[in-house]
């Protein structure tokens, strides 16, 4: 069965948007066979192949190859699922970017609201596509939320990269959150935490206790 993977194309005013292209065959061609995958032990763990390929496809070209079905790739929901992104060709510059995965879980009424007030006042989340933190602060929003959040990718790497913007901010880990009331913090945060430093608390009502145990804990921090 063919899984289609998606692909930067180019829309009719020049953007760039997914597509969806090929198999996951196509992708086989990136690691010859699992063997050579090297680990401390001789049996690979699904993580270390997944990591391994995303090694591999930071650095070569998306090609199509002849179907190996014993050495495929993963399907893209898989990698997604497991390192919270994957990999894109970009048309236009012919280079491999990666795409952070989406978050899942549904977000609630007061979560929108907030993100609403983060947009409405010009805050601004610094990330990279590969940290964990980074992902987990998306799923503390919620899909619905995380829409009005400015996003700004740290990582060259990373789709629609502002790397020389985080330079001139003086980024130096993600999360990075700058509000709009000039407060700023680092790591990843509680959204009880960025209502009351974004001074949303000060004008809305906002229940912590509605959003606790949603995520599952990284035991706070970020990524350097």
């Amino acid at each position: 069965t063919n899984n289609a993977r998606p692909q930067l194309k180019k829309n009719h005013d020049g953007s760039s948007k997914l597509s969806k292209l090929g198999t996951n065959h196509e992708a086989s061609s990136l690691l010859s066979s699992p063997s050579d995958i090297t680990t401390e032990s001789t049996t690979t763990t699904r993580m270390d192949f997944l990591r391994n390929m995303f090694f591999a496809t930071a650095t070569l070209p998306i090609i199509a190859s002849s179907p190996r079905p014993s050495n495929a790739a993963p399907p893209f929901a898989i990698m997604a699922e497991e390192l919270g992104y994957f990999p894109v060709k970009d048309e236009k510059s012919g280079e491999t970017v990666m795409v952070p995965a989406k978050a899942k879980r549904s977000s609630t009424d007061q979560a929108v609201e907030l993100a609403k007030y983060l947009q409405s006042t010009k805050a601004v989340m610094y990330g990279a596509f590969w940290c964990p933190h980074c992902q987990r602060q998306k799923e503390l929003f919620g899909k619905e939320a995380w829409k009005y959040i400015t996003y700004v990718e740290c990582s060259p790497k990373g789709y629609k990269s502002q790397y020389a913007t985080c330079l001139s901010n003086g980024i130096d880990g993600y999360p990075s959150w700058k509000f709009g009331n000039g407060k700023s913090q680092g790591g990843e945060m509680e959204l009880i935490d960025i209502a009351t430093t974004s001074g949303f608390k000060k004008k809305f009502a906002f229940d912590g206790s509605l959003e606790e145990g949603q995520v599952p804990s990284l035991g706070g921090g970020g990524c350097k």
